[in-house]
């Protein structure tokens, strides 16, 4: 018995000197309470109402400096030393995730490194042992998330050896994001990533226009069109400074883009054919641009003369799969594809968005470097839009709930993890006032016979 106990005593203490992060803190405390315990009562009761009614006065005059110095260290100590540190042995042995040293008979596991809290979510990022990769960590995804009491669990390669999980405790995107507000300024640099959301990490999510096309897909009722207007709220200083121009096409007969038509220097939402004529011109436009700009740039900056230029489609199969004119189909797919392979050097930029993601509705799918996938019916169809093992990797598009707009997973060019972001809403008062308040100076007659816009001087363009 005695042995025992002097072997349990020697743990303990070995397991405390290994968590100098635990230990530290803990032995400055108690040295503190007991030079306190030592005066009378007076003393004892004055440094605790000093304590409190200091802590309680900062925190109301000044709350962000006090979480950002007390609260959240606070809850960093405790996450990563008392909630993971103690029991992630027994966690990770209880599922079965280590390798066993075959000579010595030692099983290692993965060994947390750092962790940083967010009010949503908590990364842990975790040293591999020799002999264990991601997949193995995947594999349990389910399983580590339901041990640790987290809402999802998401595994993502940091470098050789190191691997982040992604601990989700609440879901950070359920309130509706209302509409971010107009840039005040014309930095060019902002085409690069637009603020149109939030990520679940409270980052700012960033959409590149410049140099990229973006494909949206996402169930009737998803959140599609809070995309595309978070986007062009974003890009109205520029649309009235007259450096991007919106072709936008609304085979729904106007109900998505009707609102914010003034933004627009071409809109189709009536004739099949008119729309069809739309994507030819842009592409016209882009093979007359790529001749006057060769040898002179390889990276595009707009300007007045050679704006960038939006193409906007709204449910895209209207124009393609459900398209009963073969004539019609095959021109648009044929226009779309010229622009999605050579558009993005000279300035044209194609977002696109549709309810079926199969190769049916467009086959110049995978040509869209961006992709975002809102609510989805099945499984297979996440894969679909973000690629292979999307949906085992966390893009649980089929799970999103239809109360929940806007919510959805967003894989961009040269990532290999998908991320779930939430775009702003803006509300159909807002649209208007920010078409009439940043239409361009000089708008283009549109092909559609039943509709003639005007230039702001009366005179038609």
């Amino acid at each position: 018995m005695a042995w025992r106990l002097v072997r349990a005593l020697a743990i303990v203490v070995y397991a405390l000197a290994r968590r100098p992060g635990l230990t530290g803190p803990l032995l400055v405390a108690g040295f503190v309470a007991v030079q306190v315990a030592r005066w009378g009562w007076t003393a004892r009761v004055l440094v605790a109402v000093l304590i409190v009614g200091g802590g309680a006065a900062w925190w109301w005059r000044h709350r962000s400096s006090f979480n950002r110095f007390v609260r959240r260290p606070a809850v960093q100590w405790f996450r990563r030393w008392v909630r993971y540190g103690l029991a992630w042995r027994f966690w990770m042995g209880r599922l079965s995730l280590g390798i066993t040293d075959e000579t010595t008979g030692r099983t290692m596991r993965p060994r947390i490194v750092k962790v940083r809290c967010t009010p949503s979510v908590d990364r842990l990022l975790l040293q591999l042992p020799v002999g264990m990769s991601i997949k193995d960590l995947e594999g349990k995804r389910t399983n580590i998330a339901e041990a640790l009491r987290a809402v999802d669990a998401r595994v993502r390669k940091a470098r050789p050896g190191r691997v982040w999980l992604d601990l989700e405790m609440r879901n950070p995107l359920q309130a509706t994001i209302p509409a971010i507000p107009v840039p005040d300024s014309l930095d060019l640099s902002q085409l690069d990533g637009i603020v149109i959301g939030h990520a679940d990490d409270g980052t700012p999510w960033r959409l590149r226009i410049r140099g990229s096309h973006v494909f949206i897909a996402g169930a009737t009722g998803s959140g599609k069109g809070s995309i595309i207007w978070s986007a062009l709220r974003a890009l109205a200083p520029f649309i009235r400074a007259g450096l991007v121009q919106v072709w936008a096409i609304d085979p729904k007969g106007g109900m998505e883009l009707e609102f914010g038509k003034d933004l627009f220097t071409r809109y189709e939402r009536d004739d099949y054919e008119s729309m069809v004529e739309l994507l030819e011109e842009a592409a016209a436009e882009m093979d007359a641009r790529c001749k006057r700009l060769r040898g002179t740039t390889r990276t595009f900056k707009p300007t007045t003369a050679t704006p960038l230029v939006m193409v906007i489609l709204d449910e895209l199969a209207t124009l393609t799969a459900l398209q009963p004119e073969r004539r019609l189909q095959g021109r648009a797919e044929n226009a779309l594809g010229l622009l999605l392979t050579k558009g993005r050097a000279p300035g044209f930029h194609v977002m696109a968005a549709a309810q079926d993601v199969t190769k049916r509705v467009c086959e110049w799918r995978d040509l869209f470097p961006d992709k975002i996938a809102l609510r989805l019916a099945k499984a297979a169809e996440v894969d679909m839009v973000l690629g292979d093992d999307a949906w085992d990797n966390g893009a649980l598009c089929d799970s999103i709930p239809r109360d929940l707009p806007g919510i959805g997973y967003v894989r961009l060019e040269g990532q290999s993890q998908s991320t779930r972001v939430r775009a702003a809403y803006v509300t159909d008062d807002e649209i208007k006032a920010m078409a009439a308040q940043y239409r361009p100076v000089h708008r283009l007659h549109s092909v559609d016979s039943s509709d003639t816009t005007t230039s702001e001087t009366g005179e038609a363009a």
